[in-house]
């Protein structure tokens, strides 16, 4: 049953705030026009005519109003949304930014949120032994694996002491077989790990689905697909980096002979001097500091590269994804080292769990590592959210899904 003309037209131009909420949705009843079927009948019959209706949206697992364009309701009320239209970043105003950080830890409070960071720490955990596998039978295939261990030294200090033991103890024992076997043991790492690893690459989708309040639309071999695909791409970049980490004080130490090829000994007697001793006194902190600097690379590009192939949508830009990137990055260096040094000197997780406590600590790492990962994506969605005008004051205003606004019409 369709509501009568003249309340239809009396909602659209004076929008419904705070407790007139109520008496319109009175007046909706009482005109028949409650029914979900009838609106989102109504809706599609007036996109058909031409007619200024309200967009239906995709539900969104944050928000709990009537789905409708967020810029349109910020006009209609006469406000303007801190941030709408910036162009980067950069050109968000400080109410922009107080508005995104609010929302953003709203967000990261919600119990799914948890919840998802609890599963991915759960299958990651999974995952972990049968990745370390195929990573070191990928690399022992091409580079020497006795170049292995010197490199784990980078994560001593982001890793809980028992949980740094059992992984160096582990890696320990792969490097040790013979090279025959390791062939013999990429297939069948692979194969062990393709289900946990898979899985817990799938858990990391849905929570970064959840994080830009998206819903999944892909199909089911897509799915599949783009999880293998995230997850040998991880295991190929682990690969690339450690070669690199290897590879990094030899690259230093050839630098005096790269300077000879491009002619730079050419230079004037000081500034040469200069440089030469510049390069003795700096080369064992470029050393030091190039491994982990490394390491920070390869996190970056990875998490920047899961914000923008992860989440189901269909466009994405650059812009918008990098500061999330540099601070999740940066928030798991920082709760890397607090929680190993929590664990060193308060927790003892070996006295609790008992043989299991290397295994709770790893677990633990891995659930404040997603939380971190989350937070920049929540934060990324926000600041996209700002520019298209979403504002959550205004009532019922939710995120304007992309793609999917035929779906909750249909549902």
């Amino acid at each position: 049953m369709a509501e009568s003309p003249s309340i239809r037209t009396d909602i659209r131009e004076n929008p419904p705030s705070g407790q007139d909420q109520g008496r319109t949705d009175l007046a909706r009843i009482m005109a028949g026009g409650d029914s979900v079927g009838d609106s989102a009948e109504e809706t599609r019959s007036d996109a058909g005519n031409g007619t200024d209706a309200a967009p239906m949206s995709g539900a969104g697992t944050h928000g709990n109003g009537a789905h409708e364009n967020a810029a349109e309701a910020e006009a209609a009320l006469g406000r303007e949304a801190p941030g709408t239209g910036a162009k980067s970043p950069i050109h968000m105003p400080l109410g922009g930014w107080k508005l995104v950080l609010r929302q953003t830890f709203s967000n990261l409070g919600s119990s799914q949120t948890s919840l998802s960071a609890a599963g991915c720490a759960f299958y990651a955990t999974l995952s972990l032994f049968p990745a370390i596998s195929s990573l070191i039978s990928v690399y022992g295939l091409i580079f020497d694996l006795q170049t292995v261990e010197p490199q784990l030294n980078v994560l001593r200090s982001l890793l809980p002491p028992t949980a740094f033991e059992l992984i160096a103890s582990q890696i320990h024992t792969l490097i040790g077989q013979p090279h025959a076997s390791l062939t013999m043991g990429l297939i069948f790492s692979i194969t062990v790990a393709l289900w946990s690893a898979s899985a817990s690459t799938k858990s990391v989708l849905s929570a970064l689905n959840l994080a830009y309040d998206t819903l999944e639309t892909r199909g089911f071999f897509r799915f599949q697909f783009l999880a293998l695909g995230v997850t040998f791409g991880a295991v190929l970049g682990a690969c690339l980096t450690l070669a690199l980490m290897v590879a990094f004080p030899a690259l230093v130490d050839y630098l005096p002979e790269l300077l000879n090829r491009f002619g730079l000994r050419n230079l004037p007697p000081e500034i040469l001097n200069l440089t030469d001793y510049l390069m003795s006194y700096s080369t064992r902190y470029i050393v030091h500091f190039g491994a982990p600097a490394l390491m920070l690379l390869f996190v970056f590009v990875a998490v920047t590269l899961l914000f923008r192939y992860g989440p189901c949508r269909e466009t994405a830009d650059w812009r918008w994804i990098v500061p999330g990137s540099l601070v999740a990055t940066f928030l798991w260096v920082l709760t890397s080292l607090a929680f190993s040094y929590y664990v060193s000197h308060f927790a003892s997780y070996g006295s609790t769990y008992g043989p299991l406590g290397a295994v709770a600590a790893i677990m633990m790492w891995f659930f404040v590592g997603t939380y971190v990962v989350l937070f920049g994506a929540e934060l990324n969605a926000g600041l996209e959210d700002r520019m298209k005008g979403f504002n959550p004051k205004v009532p019922g205003a939710t995120r304007v899904q992309e793609g999917v606004e035929g779906t909750a019409a249909e549902a």
